[in-house]
């Protein structure tokens, strides 16, 4: 993952087992085992239950290891079928770049990654989280042409491309200061900014016509540490983060979660279970069901890409 500008310095109705979703089978026997504010009060609908326990704790994180390698991997987000994943990668002389993977079925492993080199420069980018059909991007660069440090920018495709093109700052999103870790859900983009008071804290901008609503603070998921790396379940009733705040040491995953949209964020908790799993871990993607939590963690010595289940 890349902690940038933190405080380390540098800039049906069965439970999806760990071991099926990565396509591991090693002979061991395993249990079978988604805020700011939104425009309009949203109640929650009942649905069929979901295949797990939402209320029990995850599972020790499982490492994708298809998509690790001795450098630097982090922000993993998936499609809704979780056949396509996109993540970022630092390579020798081009700093971060985004890469792309897919696999033939969630019971695999993914193939071999590609850079999407329709979308990088010689500048960083990374972050990047795509709309679920596919055809919108939202990425974080450094790239010439921003408004000052990391900005969100955007690309768009038909369906009928593999490629992302038309290639913008994203308008209303973006500040003078580092705009970054943006996540799409249908109605809103979140994203961490440091344009408030010096701090870096979670932002949600409103989707409207043709774009998005200035970014609004969310304060009460706001702390003076560092709160970022933001993934919202699609209908943003639940939460998690990355901070470093507490005395959980390094960068861990907090979480919140609320019955309406209408209301605020309740004060967020650590995850206990995945608390010190590395001296950093942060949150990158959940499946639309809640099931599966896909992180980035420096426990191997190294930032690689994880996956938890419920």
């Amino acid at each position: 993952m890349r902690w940038r500008v933190l405080a380390l310095g540098l800039v049906g109705t069965q439970v999806v087992a760990c071991a099926t979703i990565l396509g591991i089978d090693d002979g061991i026997p395993r249990e079978a085992g988604p805020d700011g504010m939104a425009d309009t009060q949203v109640e929650a609908r009942p649905e069929a239950a979901p295949p797990c326990n939402l209320n029990a704790p995850f599972s020790p994180p499982v490492a994708l290891s298809a998509l690790n390698t001795p450098a630097i991997e982090g922000q993993a987000r998936l499609s809704p079928d979780e056949l396509t994943v996109y993540f970022e990668r630092v390579v020798v002389d081009a700093g971060y770049d985004l890469f792309t993977a897919t696999r033939a079925s969630s019971a695999v492993g993914f193939g071999s990654a590609s850079p999407m080199a329709e979308l990088n420069t010689p500048f960083d980018e990374g972050d990047i989280t795509v709309s679920p059909d596919g055809l919108r991007s939202y990425f974080a660069s450094d790239r010439a042409g921003g408004l000052g440090g990391w900005d969100i920018w955007q690309a768009s495709r038909d369906a009928a491309a593999s490629l992302f093109g038309t290639i913008a700052l994203t308008p209303n999103v973006s500040s003078t200061q580092d705009d970054y870790q943006s996540y799409y859900v249908p109605g809103a983009l979140y994203l961490a900014s440091s344009r408030g008071t010096g701090g870096v804290d979670i932002y949600r901008a409103a989707e409207q016509s043709g774009g998005f609503a200035s970014p609004l603070v969310i304060p009460e998921l706001a702390s003076p540490a560092f709160d970022g790396f933001v993934v919202v379940s699609f209908d943003e009733l639940r939460v998690y983060f990355g901070s470093n705040r507490g005395d959980a040491g390094g960068f861990q995953i907090w979480t919140s979660s609320r019955v309406t949209t209408a209301q605020p964020w309740p004060s967020p908790g650590l995850v206990t279970e995945l608390a010190g799993f590395g001296a950093n871990t942060v949150p990158t993607w959940i499946s639309s069901d809640g099931c599966r939590l896909y992180l980035a963690s420096d426990k191997s010595g190294n930032d690689d890409i994880y996956m938890a289940s419920k």
